[in-house]
């Protein structure tokens, strides 16, 4: 019982250290208060592209870079934790990729219609959402269809004691997707 006993504190105390060094430079306090913040105020000063349902496409295919679409609702528990988390992102990939932001509703989940058209327009499942597009080379130029598969979806809005382990993980994802 004492060796399963300090096997488990070893693997608690490498995995914590693991986290904290994997996110160190991320001031938890600052991310919660940020958090509490309508997303509009969380992105204000980052460099983000608002897409609208009339620009959308033509932002997403006129890129030559991959895009990340985050679709939300201002003022939204979920959309305001992933806000944060592209806001810690965007200093070391922004330059990589191209971030876009479009907001759904001011409140709150979409109605049923409007969830509706989001799923026939983009594939979108669930507000908040984001969408990667990789537009390297000709993968995003399909002349004759009006409808482009995201390559990547994530739509998991991270609780604030996970916040830590999404961004690594968000991180290493954007790395693994960014290497090719």
């Amino acid at each position: 019982m004492s060796k399963l006993f300090y096997w488990s504190v070893i693997f608690i105390v490498l995995f914590f250290c693991f986290q904290a060094q994997a996110a160190k430079d991320v001031n938890m306090t600052e991310v919660r208060a940020l958090a509490k913040l309508p997303v509009d105020s969380i992105l204000e000063d980052s460099h983000v592209d608002i897409y609208t349902i009339e620009n959308y496409w033509s932002n997403v295919r006129g890129r030559n870079t991959p895009v990340v679409v985050f679709f939300y609702s201002n003022y939204d528990g979920g959309s305001q934790r992933i806000a944060t988390l592209i806001k810690y992102l965007l200093p070391d990939y922004g330059d990589r990729v191209t971030f876009g932001i479009m907001k759904i509703k001011e409140k709150g989940k979409p109605s049923k219609d409007k969830a509706e058209k989001l799923e026939s327009l983009y594939s979108l499942d669930k507000t908040p959402g984001i969408l990667f597009y990789d537009n390297v080379g000709t993968d995003m130029v399909l002349e004759d269809e009006d409808y482009i598969d995201a390559d990547f979806k994530e739509f998991r809005s991270p609780r604030m004691f996970l916040w830590k382990k999404y961004y690594s993980a968000i991180r290493k994802e954007l790395d693994e997707l960014l290497s090719d």
